[in-house]
């Protein structure tokens, strides 16, 4: 069983491991390079996010499995979105980063690390999970669809990592 919990600075070695494999895959998936090494996600991301205690590890059998970035906050890069949860920004957060060991594949890592995240949702008493996929990442489109995140709008966004580019955001009602 999947033990979602929040990352210590200790685990900085195995999630960099982690995320360089996640990068590989995602690249070999979807024949795009939006994340890449030494550009994002980087080891100062990571640093950053075990400091807020936004940064949560997914383990199985005492395996770092998978990671992934909660902050609060719907991300302002989303613009006027039509979310359908009204919610304070305040009562929604964001999934960012969410990867997966390919070693771990198929097994749910995926799914139980957003159910995690709800879980986590529910006891923050956040409303809405929000998040952006870039246009083309199938596996992950499907991995969010499958756990209950509606469709919300494909949006033109800018990040440094890929430049302008088509995002689809998606929302799950907490």
């Amino acid at each position: 069983m999947l033990q979602v919990r929040q990352a210590a600075p200790e685990d900085m070695p195995a999630v960099l491991a982690l995320y360089e494999e996640v990068i590989d895959l995602f690249q070999a998936q979807t024949g795009k390079t939006a994340w890449r090494k030494g550009v994002y996600p980087t080891e100062e991301d990571f640093q950053g996010a075990v400091q807020a205690g936004t940064l949560y590890l997914g383990e199985l059998d005492g395996i770092l499995a998978a990671g992934m970035i909660i902050t609060q906050g719907t991300d302002k890069s989303y613009g006027d979105a039509p979310w359908r949860v009204d919610a304070e920004d305040s009562k929604t957060a964001v999934i960012h980063t969410l990867g997966v060991s390919p070693h771990c594949a198929g097994r749910g890592v995926g799914l139980d690390m957003v159910k995690g995240a709800a879980a986590l949702a529910r006891g923050r008493g956040w409303r809405a999970l929000r998040l952006d996929v870039l246009e083309g990442n199938d596996p992950a489109l499907r991995l969010y669809e499958r756990a209950g995140f509606q469709y919300i709008a494909t949006k033109e966004i800018f990040y440094p990592c890929t430049g302008l580019a088509n995002f689809l955001l998606y929302e799950y009602a907490v």
